[in-house]
This record gives structure tokens, C-alpha cells and sequence, in this order.
């Protein structure tokens, strides 16, 4: 097999760069190319400047044009493509009876955006269907996608593409200064209004930390009604950034009402965060309630009760849970083991 391989991705996402590090580690040239003017740093990368559409349907139409020519220029033999209404789309339309389409489903585009209206769902069936390799990050999402399509069942990898044990490493303390930290995005889905609300309602002095406030209209709508949660609030930092601030939390809280297993989930517990999440179907596959973290209903009651009865658990009762998490992640999501299963199934789909 001819190891090229196109990424058809945002060059800004993290989830890009982490995918193209699991490709660079089981040994593929990676060339990425986005619908952004912004370049990825990663000097290893072949950079397509291709502008952003801004939902001009004409310059959409274009930029697929001009995807086409990135694969003239270069012999690929495998296109990785992320989210299936964007990307994906782009990448369904232009592969050619010699590549391999593998496309990423992190969640949302199968969640919600599936079963959005008829026409999301014929796009759906065209993108899946003239994929090879669909890598779905729960057991939920793999089960929503078969009870529609039957069919694509043996094209399905369910799995997390993983984390980089060896990096996160480099991150982790005993010494844990924050009680609470969620990074989740400042999305309706994540649940904000009853975080803040929980969070504002605790009379005692714990230290929060709300990271990835992106000062949209939404977050400062937000932090305008809760004002005393402002000291606590931090914006948009690096990944490595992100990652000090997790390691040093007692409690890494997940709040979202839709969602696959969220990567930033597998890292906190890596990390020795007990985890608070949702009681939604894919947290259910990762978190056993009462033994590796715990599970509540979206309420303010609930998760106070919670966060309440987690700061008061011992240091026994912690270290066993932070043990079982550690073992898991690296039992199923160092991301050498699921690249390389990865490229195990692409060798059984030639």
C-alpha cells in the first residue's frame, strides 16, 4: 500500500493535528487541506489554501473544485475526511475508484445531524455509503447509524481514535489546586445555564475553573447573569494549556445533553479528574456510575448533590477510582493501538 493519504479537516482543530500524528505514526505522508486561510504550524504538512466558504453555496461548489486538484497533484490512495455534513460531503463527492474514504464521526454529525430534516438524511446515505472506513467514537453512534443503515454494519470501527499516553504523561500531578473544571464547549448542548447556576450556588469556597469562554453572544449572555463566576471563567487557551489546568482538577464535570465519548472526558480521567457526566447513552459506555466516576440527571440538584459528595470521598476511595481510569484508557484508547487497528481494517477493505 502506497502510504499517502489526504486530510480533509479543519487545520485549526486539535482533532486535526491529533489525527495526523496517529497517521504519522503508523507511517503515512499526510497532506492536509481545509476550508480555512489559516495555516497549520506543523511544518511536516502540505498546506492547501483554500478559503472559507461562509456559506456561499457558488464558492462552496468551487472549493470542492479545487479539492479535486489536490488530488491530481499528489497519488493518494486514501482520503480521511472528518464530520460527514462537511468534510465528509467533500469527500464523498470527489473520491475516485482508487482511494479509500475513511471518515471520522465525533458525534454531533450523527447525533443530531442525521435525522435533521429529509434532505440531511439523503446526504447522510450518500456520505456513508461512499465511505470505506467509517470510524464511529461510541457504541451509540455505531447502533443509530446500523438502525437506519443496516447494511454499512462491516464498514464501521468503533472506536476513539485515542490519546498520546506518552504526552499527557508530561502533564500529570498528584498536587490537585482546582475542585472543579469542565471544558466543554460554550454550546446549548453543554448545559451551561445549569453548570453556572450549580456553580453560583455554592456558598462554601471551592475553586472552579470554566475553560474555552469564547466570548460569543451566548457565553457573555451567560456570564452577564452570573457575574460572580467571571474570576473563574478563562477563555480559549492551547491544548497544553488545557491540559495543566485538567491535571489538577479534583473533578472534571460533562455536562452535555448529546455527545460521543468526548476525547477531552478520556484525558481527564487519564489524568486522575473524577469524572461527573450526564446520564446520556455514551457516557454510559465509558463511566460506570459508583465505580469509575459518577452519573447525573441535567439538574442543578443533581449535580450539586454530586460535586458535594465527591469532594468529601477519601483519599482510598480516589485512588481506587483514579486506578480503574488510568487502566482503561490505556487499555482502549492509546491512539498507536487504534491507528494501527485502524490500518488493520483498511488492509481487510482492499
Amino acid at each position: 500500500m502506497d502510504k499517502k493519504i489526504l486530510v480533509l479537516a479543519d487545520p485549526t482543530s486539535i482533532h486535526t493535528k491529533k489525527w495526523i500524528k496517529g497517521w504519522e505514526y503508523i507511517g503515512y505522508q499526510t497532506v492536509l487541506s481545509g476550508l480555512t486561510d489559516k495555516k497549520n504550524k506543523n511544518k511536516n504538512l502540505f498546506y492547501a489554501k483554500i478559503s472559507s466558504t461562509g456559506g456561499n453555496g457558488i464558492k462552496y461548489i468551487k472549493n470542492i473544485l479545487n479539492f479535486s486538484k489536490v488530488l491530481k497533484n499528489e497519488q493518494f490512495t486514501i482520503i480521511n475526511t472528518h464530520y460527514m455534513s462537511s468534510y465528509g460531503l467533500i469527500g464523498a463527492l470527489i473520491k475516485q475508484k482508487k482511494h479509500k474514504l475513511v471518515l471520522f464521526l465525533p458525534g454531533s454529525d450523527v447525533m443530531i445531524d442525521m435525522n435533521r430534516n429529509f434532505i440531511y438524511s439523503l446526504m447522510a446515505k450518500f456520505v456513508l455509503y461512499r465511505t470505506d472506513v467509517l470510524v464511529s467514537v461510541s457504541e451509540t453512534m455505531t447502533n443509530k447509524i446500523v438502525t437506519k443503515f443496516p447494511s454499512l454494519h462491516s464498514k464501521i470501527l468503533t472506536q476513539q481514535y485515542g490519546v498520546d499516553i506518552q504526552f499527557l504523561n508530561k502533564f500529570f500531578t498528584k498536587k490537585k489546586e482546582i475542585d472543579v473544571i469542565t471544558n466543554r464547549q460554550w454550546k446549548p448542548n453543554s448545559n451551561y445555564p445549569i453548570l453556572l447556576n450549580t456553580f453560583a450556588s455554592f456558598q462554601t469556597n471551592i475553586n472552579f475553573k470554566l475553560i474555552g469562554y469564547d466570548k460569543s453572544s451566548y457565553a457573555k449572555e451567560l456570564l452577564d447573569k452570573y457575574k460572580s463566576l467571571i474570576p473563574y471563567s478563562v477563555g480559549i487557551v492551547s491544548y497544553e494549556k488545557n491540559l495543566s489546568y485538567v491535571s489538577k482538577s479534583k473533578i472534571f464535570i460533562s455536562l452535555t445533553s448529546s455527545d460521543g465519548i468526548p476525547l477531552s472526558l478520556i484525558e481527564a480521567i487519564y489524568l486522575g479528574a473524577i469524572p461527573i457526566v450526564s446520564d446520556i447513552e455514551p457516557n454510559r459506555e465509558l463511566i460506570k456510575d459508583g465505580i469509575n466516576g459518577f452519573i447525573v440527571s441535567i439538574t442543578k440538584n443533581s449535580l450539586q448533590k454530586k460535586i458535594e459528595d465527591v469532594l468529601q470521598l477519601n483519599k482510598e476511595e480516589i485512588e481506587k477510582i483514579q486506578q480503574y481510569n488510568k487502566n482503561l484508557v490505556l487499555k482502549k484508547f492509546d491512539f498507536k493501538k487504534n491507528f494501527q487497528r485502524l490500518e488493520k481494517r483498511l488492509k481487510e477493505n482492499r
